[in-house]
């Protein structure tokens, strides 16, 4: 916060000069503030602005939409550089479109995520832009890619099973992957795998996408013991159902008013979570202020 400059006293002619209080978030992120305003430019209007991620490069799959998209929003908006990665041309236009005035880059990757060699094109690609790659989220995942998926187990087809699971592990193994090397080259890097709560028991949910969400977990916590030597951070985050416009027509639209009321009612804070609230979770795993935490997975939930 900022206090204006005094009226001249009455006593005196000299007047006093205006006064910044640093608070403790101007603090944290001091350095990015001095590469913008300079160390004895108090008064510059960006010094309270919050520049996590200046001159950082990020990767975030299934960027196009929901969480992934309400995550590069903080990190581009924060001073961040990011490859958007997503299949679909149309929502990476959106999000260029969304942040074209702000303060950092963003450069569209239409990708397939579960093709090894695209995912390994796309890789080189942000690494020919920008020369290193600090940050990768891992957002594709969800278990709308097989109808009716809260089935018992022996509903399922093989087909189905193979399909939930690659869907919720496949591209997240292939990123991984692909992105370690340089992070292990450069002994840094902050690598955010998305789970779900299904995978711990809080809600009911279908064996296959339990399953592989439980997975990203234990993959998550593994690797993180594997790259952490190199300086390298690795969690996941849980989240509930969160309100996407996916999510907004395929799941909480087709749900009676009672059930939903019921689903309402199990979370402590009573509404369902948004992008956004899970962004935020994110981008603290990704941010320096998240250096000593690894192989962790933080359940994003609403208190339930």
């Amino acid at each position: 916060m900022r206090l204006k400059a005094t009226k001249k006293s009455k006593r005196s002619k000299r007047t006093m000069p205006q006064v910044y209080i640093r608070t403790s978030i101007d603090l944290r992120h001091a350095s990015a503030t001095r590469l913008l305003c300079g160390d004895n430019d108090l008064n510059h209007p960006n010094l309270g602005a919050s520049m996590r991620f200046s001159e950082k490069v990020a990767i975030i799959t299934g960027a196009g939409n929901g969480i992934g998209k309400a995550t590069g929003e903080i990190i581009v908006n924060e001073g961040g550089r990011l490859g958007a990665v997503d299949i679909d041309a149309t929502s990476l236009e959106s999000l260029v479109s969304d942040l074209a005035e702000s303060s950092g880059e963003v450069a569209p990757q239409v990708s397939d995520a579960f093709d090894p060699d695209q995912v390994e094109a796309t890789v080189a690609s942000v690494l020919d832009r920008w020369g290193h790659i600090d940050i990768l989220v891992n957002c594709v995942g969800g278990s709308t890619v097989v109808p009716d998926n809260n089935r018992p187990v022996e509903e399922f087809q093989l087909e189905e099973w193979e399909r939930m699971v690659d869907f919720n592990l496949k591209a997240t193994f292939l990123y991984c992957k692909a992105v370690l090397p340089h992070m292990k080259n450069r002994g840094s890097g902050k690598i955010i795998n998305l789970s779900s709560i299904a995978a711990t028991g809080l809600v009911q949910s279908g064996a296959a996408y339990s399953s592989a969400k439980g997975g990203i977990i234990s993959f998550t916590s593994r690797v993180a013991q594997e790259a952490g030597p190199y300086g390298i951070n690795v969690n996941a985050v849980a989240p509930s159902m969160t309100m996407s416009a996916r999510v907004a027509e395929q799941r909480w639209a087709k749900r009676a008013p009672e059930v939903q009321k019921a689903m309402l009612a199990r979370v402590a804070m009573r509404r369902i979570a948004v992008p956004e609230d899970q962004a935020k979770v994110i981008a603290f795993l990704a941010s320096e202020d998240a250096d000593y935490v690894s192989g962790q997975t933080i359940s994003v939930n609403g208190g339930q």
